[in-house]
This record gives structure tokens, C-alpha cells and sequence, in this order.
């Protein structure tokens, strides 16, 4: 197995947490401020091929981490999008199952939490029914029965009557108005596609004297 003799040795100017070492074959590698401190290298040196792949899957999960915690910085994210996300900037399952179970532990990915923040942000400023409400959440992929959980626990905080009368009010409907076939129809289209059953509909219609 081929060794190489370390010539330099310089902190990265762009990551102050890495180092670069050059050899004396003119090749390169980064080395993680971590792994440099458990394993001090130093010019004169010499480093053999294994080490270097060594040194390399190590950076290779400090920068899938790196990137984790880039996508945390934007905004919370479910545990299947940073998976999805990671594996989109060519991470490879071991690395994206290394910064997941990292996280998990750090508790920087939670699905509950995650989800309880996105049905509210959700329900309260877009006015959602539960029909919607499923299909947006849906690629997020949380479990069933948290899934239930959440869209219960949001609909007793957000009556889906009242959410269905905000939208009336914004478009201006008034109680016992007389409302011909065509606005009915496109009033109809609106709801249905705001994620409310046509029960949920039909009541606060009968409500109102619209039907």
C-alpha cells in the first residue's frame, strides 16, 4: 500500500473547522478539525492510501452534516425531507443514516414537533380543510397514527365551520344571499379545493340560507 509524505499543512481559509494537507504527489486531502486533534499530523510525515480514505469518510460526514444543519438553518424539517434533501446533493445512504441518527440524538429532527408547527402554520394561514391539509403534509411521510394525531389536534384549535365562514367573509358572501347557479358552482370549486367535505360545506350553507 502506497504512503505519502505530508508537505504542507494549512487550515481551510473557507471552513475554519478543516484542514487541508498536501502531499508530495501533488494530490491533496481535508482532514476534519476532530480528526486532526485526536491525530495530529505534521509536515514529514507520511500518511498511507487507508488513512487517507479514513481521513476522507470523515469529511464526507462532517459535510453531510454540514448540510444538514444548512437545511435545519431555513427552516424545521421532517425526518424524511432532510433524507430526501441530503440524498439530492449526492450523499450516500450511510452518510444521510449517519447525520439522521445524529440529529435524532441531538433532538434537531422530531417529527412530532415538525408536524405540530407545519399543520398550524398550515391550517392558520392558508384556512385549510383536512382534505388539504393531509395531501400537503402527505410527502412528509410521518407516521399514521401521528399523521391522525396532528390533523385531530389542529381541527379542535381551527373548527373547520369557522375556517369555512372566514373564507365566506373574505369573499365578501353574505347570510341569505341569493347566489346564481355559475358563483355557486365556483364557490363550491373554491372550498372543495381549500380541502373541506361537502358535508362540512353543506352545513355552514344550510347555516347561512345559501342552499
Amino acid at each position: 500500500m502506497a504512503n505519502h509524505k505530508i508537505v504542507n499543512i494549512k487550515r481551510s481559509t473557507k471552513y475554519s473547522d478543516r484542514f487541508i494537507i498536501y502531499l508530495d504527489n501533488k494530490s491533496v486531502f481535508k482532514v476534519t478539525e476532530d480528526a486532526f486533534v485526536l491525530n495530529p499530523l505534521i509536515e514529514g510525515d507520511t500518511v498511507s492510501s487507508k488513512e487517507i480514505e479514513s481521513y476522507g469518510k470523515e469529511m464526507r460526514f462532517q459535510e453531510a452534516r454540514d448540510a444538514g444543519y444548512r437545511l435545519l438553518g431555513y427552516r424545521m424539517r421532517s425526518i424524511s425531507e432532510m433524507r430526501n434533501r441530503l440524498r439530492k446533493k449526492s450523499f450516500d445512504l450511510v452518510e444521510i443514516d449517519h447525520v439522521i441518527n445524529h440529529m435524532l440524538e441531538l433532538k434537531y429532527l422530531d417529527d412530532e414537533a415538525f408536524g405540530k408547527a407545519f399543520v398550524r402554520e398550515k391550517v392558520k394561514n392558508k384556512k385549510i380543510g383536512p382534505r388539504a391539509l393531509r395531501s400537503e403534509i402527505f410527502p412528509h411521510k410521518l407516521p399514521k397514527e401521528l399523521l391522525e394525531k396532528l390533523v385531530n389536534e389542529i381541527y379542535e384549535e381551527f373548527n373547520v365551520r369557522d375556517l369555512i365562514v372566514a373564507h365566506l367573509n373574505k369573499r365578501k358572501i353574505q347570510k341569505h344571499q341569493s347566489i346564481n347557479n355559475k358563483d355557486q358552482k365556483r364557490l363550491n370549486n373554491f372550498l372543495a379545493r381549500k380541502g373541506f367535505s361537502w358535508d362540512s360545506i353543506s352545513d355552514v350553507y344550510q347555516e347561512w340560507g345559501l342552499i
